[in-house]
């Protein structure tokens, strides 16, 4: 099957068959791994690096789901690839990655890296060098630090996801099993984020957004099981799923039990006392509630337009996302990641959350990033650990998907 480049040229898939040509794959792999979209992440770094070199040493049976589960993540032999889907769910964030790097650095590219869906085999494209102008490949760009910079989020589907995402919330066995703890996530600087998460006695709750929360008619009694798992609003989003993952994937790794529930469904009961960490804000009445005080808050207007709003700073007014507007047409995400101690709660608060469903998702990676987290411990003064914490993100919206978190705006008090 022919492809098209950015710059439109058409090529079919090729297979490097010299030394010479191999070289040039790894060198683009080695571009790729360099740029913001994968150097943040050890773990879809390795995936990729690992699929692309069994490749071009054609190791093809190592590239099954159960061997890179093994090899790549450190599972044991016999682990049940139905339950654990850490292979797949790693791969599709490599491809949506993939995706985004030639999006932005497409252009004057010979080789490209391909991860089809449904396969763990590359596939490779080579372009005829003379189809390009002569171009220097630009340098990596920095993500994380910009005062200000773009970002995404990604697709809103149908209500037939929220079936589908059922098992986000009804087993969050995702998570114990998502991630392997690796040397990067003993840094400082998560820590920093999470050791006052981390201290209360008891398990931490994650308070999960639920999707239009007004709109979700109430249950009876009489209810069955099949109504219950197909109302379209009764369950969370992607978004929320991935970021609830992402969380308890870092809680698993220190060894901290948590419990999730839905907003809906939360009590002030079920929350004080403890270390609440809150994801998704307009379909969160309890990150709406919590974050009110806080100098930096979100602001849902009449207009449909839904705003980070900095009190400190009211001539700030990038920060908004219009929900009128179609899905597709919109290019950037914002979000609050926030750190406190609340007087209601008796406990720490974190939230997770973007105006829309792309930043709620840039969020959860980027706390569970020790790359980012230390951009973060570089903005914010001596002993922001022992502090409460703000931090304003954008992520770029590529074709319906959310780009890394970049930095906006960080206080500490």
């Amino acid at each position: 099957m022919s492809r098209r480049s950015e710059n439109g040229n058409v090529t079919t898939p090729w297979r490097p068959a010299s030394a010479e040509e191999r070289a040039l794959v790894l060198k683009e792999l080695e571009a790729i791994l360099s740029n913001s979209h994968f150097r943040t992440s050890r773990r879809y770094s390795a995936l990729l690096k690992y699929i692309i070199e069994a490749a071009l040493e054609e190791r093809f049976s190592d590239l099954k789901e159960r061997t890179l589960g093994v090899e790549v993540f450190g599972r044991a032999s016999d682990y049940d690839t139905s339950i654990d889907p850490v292979v797949r769910i790693s791969a599709g964030e490599v491809r949506k990655r993939i995706a985004q790097y030639y999006h932005e650095n497409g252009h004057g590219t010979r080789v490209q890296i391909e991860l089809p869906v449904g396969s763990y085999l590359p596939e490779f494209l080579l372009y005829p060098s003379d189809s390009f102008e002569v171009q220097a490949r630009p340098e990596p760009e920095e993500r994380i630090v910009p005062k200000t910079g773009a970002r995404s989020w990604w697709r809103r589907t149908g209500p037939i996801v929220f079936a589908v995402i059922a098992m986000a919330v009804a087993g969050t066995f995702i998570a114990r099993h998502l991630l392997k703890p690796a040397p990067e996530q003993s840094d400082q600087a998560l820590h920093g984020l999470w050791d006052p998460v981390l201290q209360s006695t008891r398990p931490v709750i994650i308070v999960l957004g639920t999707t239009h929360p007004d709109k979700m008619p109430p249950e009876s009694k009489n209810t069955t099981l099949d109504d219950n798992v197909k109302r379209p609003y009764h369950h969370v989003s992607v978004s929320i799923a991935l970021a609830l993952a992402n969380l308890a994937g870092v809680l698993h790794q220190q060894g901290k039990g948590y419990e999730a529930k839905e907003a809906t469904d939360t009590s002030l009961t079920d929350i004080r006392s403890r270390s609440v960490i809150l994801v998704g804000a307009s379909n969160n009445d309890w990150t709406m509630r919590l974050t009110r005080p806080l100098r930096i808050h979100f602001i849902f207007g009449s207009d449909g337009v839904g705003r980070v709003e900095d009190a400190a700073n009211p001539r700030q007014t990038d920060w908004e996302l219009d929900n009128t507007k179609p899905w597709s047409s919109l290019t950037s995400d914002y979000a609050i990641v926030a750190r406190f101690r609340d007087p209601t709660v008796e406990g720490t608060v974190m939230v997770i959350a973007g105006i829309g469903p792309w930043g709620t998702e840039a969020a959860g990676e980027f706390v569970q990033s020790p790359q980012a987290l230390g951009q973060l411990a570089k903005m914010l003064p001596s002993g922001w650990e022992h502090k409460n914490i703000e931090v304003v993100l954008k992520s770029n919206v590529i074709g319906g998907q959310p780009g890394p978190p970049i930095i906006l705006s960080a206080i500490s008090w």
